[in-house]
């Protein structure tokens, strides 16, 4: 163990009654002072490491993308990491539990990020170091002794009922007004509905298949409303183009996640409705499943979460739901 880890653990060890959050703080304070202090004999050897540790990352992330990791999560993952290298400028196996404390909480002064974005940086660095271990690189894995962040939890609102009979009355054609409805009753990531073809609706049954995060098939259903919308904008279209929905002017190209992105977004602002982003849509689907009645587990698949907890993060009931939900389980 690092000297300087030593040292700190021993002055919060000699502080047992103080509050955690104070221990915390000091925690953070004697990381940062501690680093410009060489406590013992280091190497002076230069060593020129910047490409085996670049080649590792990369290594990493080729990896993860064979096991099925998102484009936009790896963009994440691949300058996260990279700027952990060259800032830690020593072989993998030395690097110290200490190290990596230390890095976060400077990361956090000097780029000003919350502590939710902070613990998202944590579990990057873990499976990455976990993977070292996993690859025989290292021997032991630093990044287990890293403790995780707390962050405060706060539920994002889903859309009223009032607020979404506003971004219907804002469309302004066909299009829009079966993206909107298409996105609240399939309840799917934007990036699944990119992917749709026309063929992939099954329109007797209001239901088909999407290949989800990780690379996993699963179903989703659409609402009879939902699929009337989708059939009148389709009859109404007259390109060649197989995708599910395009762009409004020609060459009519399939839209992308950031086409989505800001046609929701301009319906926001012609409804006069804040914060009106795709993923919305799918957080409203699934607290209203669970406000009338649907099981969690249904919700979860409908989502396609594989962990419950992610689903349950998505749901917001309000307080006069669970109140209701008290008093017909106790009467």
């Amino acid at each position: 163990m690092d000297v300087r880890a030593k040292i700190i653990d021993r002055v919060l060890e000699s502080l047992p009654d103080i509050d955690k959050e104070i221990k915390d703080k000091i925690e953070h304070v004697m990381l940062i002072q501690l680093q410009d202090y060489e406590v013992q004999e280091r190497c002076t050897d230069i060593i020129i490491h910047d490409e085996t540790n670049l080649g590792l990352v990369r290594k990493f992330i080729a990896t993860k993308k064979l096991e099925g990791k998102s484009i936009r999560t790896l963009k994440r993952y691949q300058p996260e990491l990279e700027k952990l290298v060259a800032f830690l400028n020593k072989r993998m196996p030395e690097v110290s539990p200490y190290d990596l404390r230390l890095y976060l909480p400077l990361y956090k002064d000097n780029h000003k990020i919350s502590n939710r974005t902070l613990e998202n940086m944590r579990k990057t660095i873990s499976s990455y170091f976990t993977w070292l271990q996993d690859e025989g690189v290292i021997a032991q894995n630093p990044a287990r002794a890293v403790k995780q962040i707390k962050y405060d939890k706060i539920v994002r609102k889903p859309f009223t009922a009032v607020e979404r009979e506003k971004l219907k009355n804002a469309c302004e054609n066909l299009r829009d007004l079966a993206l909107s409805e298409f996105l609240y009753a399939s309840g799917l990531r934007v990036s699944e509905v990119i992917s749709l073809d026309r063929s992939s609706i099954d329109f007797t049954t209001r239901e088909a298949t999407v290949i989800g995060k990780g690379g996993k098939e699963r179903r989703f259903y659409l609402s009879e409303v939902s699929t009337e919308y989708l059939r009148q904008y389709l009859n109404n279209r007259d390109d060649n183009n197989c995708a599910l929905f395009v762009s409004n002017k020609a060459p009519h190209r399939r839209l992308t996640k950031e086409g989505i992105e800001f046609i929701v977004k301009r319906l926001g602002k012609r409804a006069n409705v804040n914060n009106v982003h795709p993923h919305r849509f799918r957080r409203t689907l699934a607290t209203d499943l669970v406000r009338k009645g649907v099981p969690i587990q249904d919700v979860a698949q409908i989502l396609g979460h594989s962990d419950l907890r992610t689903t349950q993060v998505y749901v917001a009931l309000d307080q006069a739901t669970v109140k209701y939900r008290y008093n017909q389980a106790v009467a």
